[in-house]
């Protein structure tokens, strides 16, 4: 099995940190192993952990409704790292999943010293946003 640098520098929001930091990064993480169907976060829950899906699947839902499916190379839990507040999304494993987790005491300084891996989180969250606000807007006018 890869260790967890080689894992972490396969997925693209750490393309370009230096192998040190890397390094330093990996150390902290925690590998976890999750059945399928288990549930990693539950919406409206207070999170302080951060997920890099290293192979399986997860599935993304909101209020009940999917919204995507998660394979290796993406995460999930940035929004509670960054401002502390319940989550806004269910995630199920969809198959039998391992994931690279960082606590938010961990991961939060990371992000700080290395403002490419954050402007790339930052341009994750605005694509999301702008996927919700097109959907908003496909529904019409309020009644």
């Amino acid at each position: 099995m890869p260790d967890d640098m080689e894992l972490l520098g396969k997925v693209p929001l750490f393309r370009g940190v230096p192998k040190r930091d890397l390094q330093r990064l990996a150390k902290s993480a925690h590998h976890m192993t999750f059945q399928a169907g288990a549930h990693l976060t539950d919406q409206d829950q207070v999170g302080v952990t951060f997920f890099v899906v290293v192979k399986g699947e997860a599935d993304v839902s909101v209020s009940g409704q999917p919204r995507r499916r998660l394979g290796p190379g993406d995460y999930f839990g940035e929004m509670s790292i960054i401002d502390r507040s319940p989550r806004s999304a269910e995630v199920v494993a969809a198959t039998d999943l391992e994931c690279l987790v960082f606590t938010q005491w961990e991961f939060r300084p990371f992000l700080k010293d290395h403002p490419d891996v954050a402007w790339a989180v930052l341009e994750s969250l605005v694509r999301r946003l702008r996927e919700v606000e097109k959907a908003f807007l496909a529904q019409g006018p309020l009644s």
